[in-house]
Order: structure tokens, then sequence, then C-alpha cells
């Protein structure tokens, strides 16, 4: 048996399980509609403000995603996370406005480096805080209700062996801390 990892964003991973390139995948917001895979989510956390460490935002410990609505935006484009995207666009019509996109990066990395520079702000899964940069603020979005969803994906007819272990080990409670 062979353990091989690709980083690949949401899109890819979903046509590479249906071409069966992957066994199993880790991804973010899963598509709806989808019969052939099934998903197990593993991750839930809300949002975040990515802002330039200048922005005047900056100095606030939450931000209504309404006082974005004048600033341009970095995103990762809709091709390689559509539901992801979706998500982020409608965090902004339900705050009354629709983001100017000034640029797309495809890796969260990226979107930082670009936010960093100033030539925007986005809004981000709250774990893109790892990502650590000097000139960016990660901040709280209020009212703070919706999440973003990791998923483990596999095919559901797949009897795999090693599929079947992992997503069996994935379902276990974890051990009870002290």
């Amino acid at each position: 048996m062979h353990l091989d990892i690709h980083e690949m964003t949401t899109a890819p991973q979903i046509a590479a399980l249906h071409d069966k390139t992957i066994d199993i995948g880790l991804l973010r917001e899963p598509p709806t509609g989808e019969t052939e895979l099934g998903f197990r989510t593993v991750l839930s956390e809300p949002f975040v403000a990515v802002l330039p460490s200048t922005h005047p935002l900056a100095s606030q410990r939450t931000v209504q995603v309404a006082q974005l609505a004048d600033s341009l935006f970095v995103l990762l484009p809709r091709t390689v996370g559509p539901t992801l995207h979706d998500q982020i666009i409608g965090l902004c019509t339900a705050a009354g406005f629709t983001p100017q996109v000034i640029q797309h990066a495809v890796e969260w990395q990226t979107v930082c480096a670009l936010v960093e520079t100033g030539l925007g702000v986005s809004l981000a899964p709250a774990s893109i805080r790892r990502i650590r940069l000097k000139g960016v603020a990660f901040r709280r979005i209020a009212p703070g209700t919706d999440r973003t969803r990791v998923a483990v994906a596999w095919r559901e007819n797949d009897h795999n062996p090693l599929v079947t272990c992992l997503l069996a080990t994935i379902s276990q409670d974890p051990p009870d801390r002290p």
C-alpha cells in the first residue's frame, strides 16, 4: 500500500475522486447534490476579515461585514471552490453590497500576501489566522453566525480498506482529556 499526498483545492479534488486519481479528499465546503461521493464534516469554523494592518478597521476587535462595502477584495476564484466562494459573496450580499473583486488568488497564503501589500481585503475561514504575516490583521466578523466546514470526501462505492479504516478513525470520538 502506498500513501501519496497531493495538494489540491476543492474542485480538482472532486474531479480526481470521480476519475479515481485519488481515493479520499479533504476539502472545504463540499458541493451539494453530489450523489456518487460521500462527505463527512471534520471541522466547522467561522469566517474572519483579512485586513492590511494599516486598514482603519484593523484596530477593532470585531468588524461588521457591511464596514467592508467600500473596500476592494482579494478572493479565491469561484472555479476552485464554488460553494466557499458563494458563501463569501453571500456574506457581502447579506450585508448590503456586492464586493468589488480586484484580484483572485488560488491559495490562501497568496490572498493574505496580496492583502498585506494593501491591494485589498478578504473574508476567509478563521484557520487562515495561522498564516503569520506582519502586515495582516485578522478580525472576527459580527454577528459571526456563518460558518464554513472542512469535510473528508470519498467515493460511496469504494471498498478500499484504507478508505474504510480512515473513515472509521474519523468517526471515533476523541479520547477524554484530563
